[in-house]
């Protein structure tokens, strides 16, 4: 049975510690060994969050009580005030329930099962997953300067694409997370799980006890070098994940990591399925070339700026077109239907108010003008960015350097149908699986 290892010096903040919003009554205070819905034993902590602590367990059912691979579970502790695991649980079990056969199913994590514990401060809920080797801003970190081999990517692309045309689809859900922490691989083989855990029943979690009484274990989570190139990645982490229903159905309030945000999210234009897919296109910089896409996004003092944001947009993109102005000046005073809280607390009503806008003016040009070709810019003909001073000199072509020039521009068509400011007008997760940049016949070795 596991045991506590050493104990650390009272004054090291431990994994969720580190968070400026840890509150211990909050966290369950799990401990390795501990038998959990009378079926799971904990084994090892090895991940956290401001919400959450993460732990390998040992499957009990049906009396086994060896620590074997395929006996072994992630259990997600949540805290007893997270709002969202209600929510996550219930789009986990749609999207498992909707299509199994469907090849993008097996690209999706949901749980295996949900179970309540009671603590010192109440009730906790308990996500049962597979588990699951690491996040792929870790796995890229195995290879020479942190980059993944291209015909690798190319593979992961693929499954990523057809993971998102099952839950757009099938199951009109929009992830809104998508990060390299929220991509995960599969372990290459058992054997990796099984030394794992062998080497730590041999060497137990260090751990302190905080302020308020409550045991924090040092996670573990490195297993090690890779034995093979045979992990499958899925997306994970659908707390934050939105079902439409219907076509007309959007999304207004504001979603995605500042660095992914589609720009209908900061203009308020209302956002559905192809908000992931802008996502996912600026995501490809992280996993290509292991740097951001966009990188003038932050004030002198480090905070996300969303003027910046666009303006760097029409850097590498241009002006938006007419539609997209249009639709951004008739959303301006659109209220949401729950006002949203900011990070430095402000609450907002409107996107306008929650990204510092406007970004256009609305001197709009009468409709006897559109037609003319003198006024063929949109800048010109809906409203001009306010901030065109800050437009940096980068184009997209230029993004691209670190591939050879065939890999460069089949790569660059391949992002442009994702980079595309009119959301009607960015390729589907189905469309982009079969562009010619992915097919194995384009991989150089």
């Amino acid at each position: 049975m596991p045991c506590p290892g050493p104990p650390l010096p009272p004054g090291i903040l431990v994994d969720e510690e580190i968070s400026p919003v840890y509150n211990s009554k909050y966290f369950y205070p799990a401990k390795p060994g501990e038998i959990l819905a009378s079926r799971y034993q904990t084994l090892v902590k090895v991940g956290w969050g401001v919400s959450s602590t993460v732990w390998l367990a040992r499957d009990l059912q049906g009396n086994t009580h060896t620590a074997e691979p395929e006996n072994v579970v992630a259990l997600k502790i949540a805290n007893n005030n997270a709002s969202s695991t209600g929510h996550e649980r219930e789009v986990e079990q749609h999207i498992s329930m909707v299509d199994p056969s469907h090849r993008g199913r097996s690209l999706i994590r949901t749980l295996l099962d949900y179970f309540e514990v009671k603590g010192p401060q109440g009730f906790y809920s308990c996500l049962v997953y597979p588990p699951m080797r690491e996040p792929l801003s870790m796995y890229q970190r195995r290879f020479d300067d942190g980059k993944m081999p291209l015909p690798l990517i190319k593979t992961y692309i693929r499954a990523l694409l057809t993971g998102l045309d099952y839950l757009h689809k099938e199951c009109r859900t929009v992830h809104t997370d998508l990060k390299l922490e929220n991509i995960m691989v599969s372990f290459e083989d058992p054997s990796v799980l099984a030394d794992f855990l062998d080497s730590h029943l041999e060497n137990p979690m260090a751990f302190k006890i905080d302020s308020a009484g409550r045991p924090v274990y040092q996670s573990r989570n490195d297993f090690g070098p890779l034995k093979s190139l045979r992990s499958i990645p899925q997306l994970v982490d659908l707390g934050l994940a939105t079902r439409l229903e219907a076509d007309d159905d959007w999304g207004v309030w504001p979603i995605q990591p500042d660095h992914y945000r589609a720009p209908e999210v900061i203009l308020g234009n209302g956002w559905q399925m192809p908000a992931d897919i802008w996502n996912l296109g600026v995501l490809l910089w992280d996993m290509v070339e292991g740097k951001e896409l966009f990188r003038h996004i932050h004030d002198q003092k480090g905070r996300y700026d969303a003027k910046l944001h666009v303006a760097e947009m029409i850097a590498l993109l241009g002006p938006p077109p007419p539609e997209v102005i249009q639709r951004y000046q008739y959303m301006r005073e659109y209220s949401w239907p729950k006002p949203v809280r900011r990070e430095d607390g402000r609450v907002c009503e409107t996107a306008e108010e929650y990204f510092c806008g406007p970004f256009f003016d609305n001197n709009g040009i009468t409709g006897f003008f559109l037609s003319n070709a003198l006024f063929s810019d949109s800048r010109n003909i809906l409203g001009r960015f306010l901030f065109e001073d800050q437009i940096p000199d980068r184009k997209l072509g230029d993004t691209a350097s670190f591939l050879e020039e065939k890999e460069r521009e089949g790569f660059l068509d391949f992002a442009k149908g994702m980079l595309v400011w009119h959301p009607d007008a960015r390729k589907t997760a189905g469309e982009l699986v079969v562009h010619p940049f992915l097919q194995p016949s384009q991989t150089s070795a």
